[in-house]
């Protein structure tokens, strides 16, 4: 099965920038129609992109959606389309909110950390956890899912404390994107969630992982965000 290629960070060119790996539609939370993403990544200038929709195990429309994904593309022959999900850590093990047939379909697996499982099971209430334990809770989850699970890349590392609390800390980060070397598994520039941006790409400069660019999809005024942030920044210009 093809899949995308994800690059080291120090190996990434302008060409490399010219993508978009987390998009969502309106078969879960998007907005719009495979189709109309398609069409705006076409007058955007994509080169390749995946559709990476929300599943759970009990998710029983996804060769529909798949199927969708490869249909629709053939009207757009100068981007590559790859039809994916995107699946939340269920343990602190990597466990996958994901059946085995969606991950043998899938072309791109996501892994991404969106609730926090507590001692008896349950999720935990957001507003019940403290700050400091918050960031290490998604730090372990993450590294969990980099160790474990059967992802090709760890979704915008640390976004629900971003989005909840700010700045994530420096020295999570790290650990994080440590874990990702041990597997080789991709690292996501999020341009939804990423509040520190210029020190996580300091930490990818310095660390080299391989990384997915990604805009979390969900509008068409979404779509090639990230590639537009990094090329401000000058990522992938020697």
């Amino acid at each position: 099965m093809q899949k995308p290629v994800f690059r080291r960070f120090h190996d990434l060119t302008p060409a490399d920038l010219n993508v978009d790996y987390q998009m969502h539609t309106n078969y879960t939370d998007g907005e719009c129609s495979i189709f109309e993403i398609l069409e705006e990544c076409s007058n955007r200038h994509l080169r390749s992109v995946a559709f990476t929709e929300h599943v759970r195990r009990s998710t029983d429309w996804f060769d529909k959606f798949a199927d969708d994904v490869a249909e629709t593309a053939k009207q757009f022959p100068d981007i590559q389309v790859f039809g994916g999900c995107e699946a939340k850590a269920l343990d602190y093990d990597g466990t996958l909110d994901a059946s085995p047939e969606i991950l043998a379909r899938a072309q791109i697996v996501l892994g991404s950390v969106h609730r926090f499982p507590g001692p008896n099971g349950k999720e935990m209430e957001f507003n019940d956890i403290p700050l400091d334990r918050f960031a290490e809770l998604e730090c372990d989850l993450s590294v969990g899912l980099l160790r474990n699970a059967p992802i090709d890349v760890l979704a915008h590392p640390a976004g629900m404390y971003q989005r909840r609390v700010g700045e994530y800390p420096s020295e999570l980060f790290r650990r994080i994107i440590e874990a990702s070397l041990e597997r080789d598994i991709a690292v996501e520039i999020s341009w939804s969630y990423l509040k520190n941006i210029d020190e996580f790409l300091k930490l990818c400069q310095e660390l080299n992982p391989r990384v997915s660019i990604g805009s979390d999809v969900h509008k068409l005024n979404h779509v090639g965000q990230c590639r537009d942030m990094l090329m401000a920044r000058r990522v992938g210009v020697a």
